[in-house]
């Protein structure tokens, strides 16, 4: 059953605003090529990505049809595009009506922020940003363990962010399993993500990314960053090694992104949750729900977000 899109109010809708804007501009950058389609905008040929398409700005409080959506996926398929849709469902509440009768499958994501420089329990204190009956169990989370930092442009961890990454991506969801450390080893030596690597820590240099990595004795565990905007930070790629789940790991790393925020005076900082289950423990360490990001895909098995 399909959740009713998070009510807006004088305070919200112009954060929700600025988040879509966010989404639009990190697209428009990170790709080639920007082209508008009848009433969705493509991106093609990105640089890193794949970025799906959004309703354009000017035609979200529109009526949507299946046939423009049809057409849409036909434009995406000859342009070897990725097939699909992905929009708020604050800003184009119409959309999703279209798409389910195109025959895509529309998948909720809980999008949630917090306001690194608030008042009340600091950012890396359980239950900022919450109400009181949700602040008085996020209280009960025990304390995540030390050892999460930021990493410099010129720290050779940040290969091992990455493959961290990659392998609690491989496996989503917050169950524990045996996957680890060995994944971690066999992606570092194939060198696949030196690349990736490289343009991190280029990123990291100028000011746009920030990226923490939690580590114990036996080696790196978790990870999570952030990307800047103006203002805004979205963090993004928050993951744990399966084998080190349910230790508090998830929760180092995102208090040390938040303080990070907060010493850069960034207002808010913002995520997409893959399901209700993950966005549980990110209000555990102060984040509050925002909107609800409608990702519209052909049927297949679900994706790790």
């Amino acid at each position: 059953m399909a959740s009713a899109p998070v009510r807006l109010t004088a305070a919200t809708a112009p954060v929700v605003a600025r988040v879509e804007w966010f989404h639009e501009t990190v697209a428009r950058d990170f790709c080639r090529v920007r082209e508008r389609y009848g009433p969705f905008v493509l991106h093609l040929q990105p640089y890193q990505g794949p970025f799906p398409a959004r309703p354009h700005p000017a035609e979200r409080d529109r009526a949507f049809t299946a046939a423009e959506v049809r057409d849409l996926l036909r434009v995406q398929r000859q342009r070897q595009a990725p097939r699909g849709l992905e929009w708020l469902a604050e800003t184009a509440p119409a959309l999703r009506s279209a798409c389910e009768e195109a025959g895509l499958v529309v998948r909720e994501h809980p999008v949630l922020l917090i306001d690194p420089c608030e008042t009340g329990p600091g950012p890396g204190e359980p239950g900022a940003g919450l109400g009181d009956s949700a602040r008085a169990e996020a209280a009960s989370v025990p304390v995540p363990p030390a050892g999460a930092q930021l990493l410099a442009p010129n720290d050779w961890r940040i290969e091992h962010a990455i493959a961290v990454a990659h392998v609690g991506f491989a496996y989503p969801g917050t169950d524990r399993g045996p996957e680890g450390r060995g994944s971690v080893a066999e992606l570092l030596a194939s060198g696949d993500l030196r690349r990736e690597a490289a343009e991190a820590a280029r990123r990291i240099h100028a000011g746009t990314r920030a990226l923490a990595l939690a580590e114990t004795p036996e080696g790196p565990v978790a990870t999570a960053q952030f990307n800047t905007l103006d203002d805004l930070a979205e963090v993004i790629a928050v993951a744990t090694l399966p084998e080190a789940r349910h230790r508090g790991h998830a929760s180092a790393v995102l208090r040390t992104l938040i303080a990070e925020a907060r010493d850069r005076r960034l207002r808010t900082m913002f995520l997409t949750a893959a399901d209700e289950k993950v966005a549980r423990i990110y209000e555990a360490v102060g984040f509050r729900r925002l909107a609800t990001l409608l990702e519209a895909v052909e049927p297949g098995p679900e994706r790790g977000t």
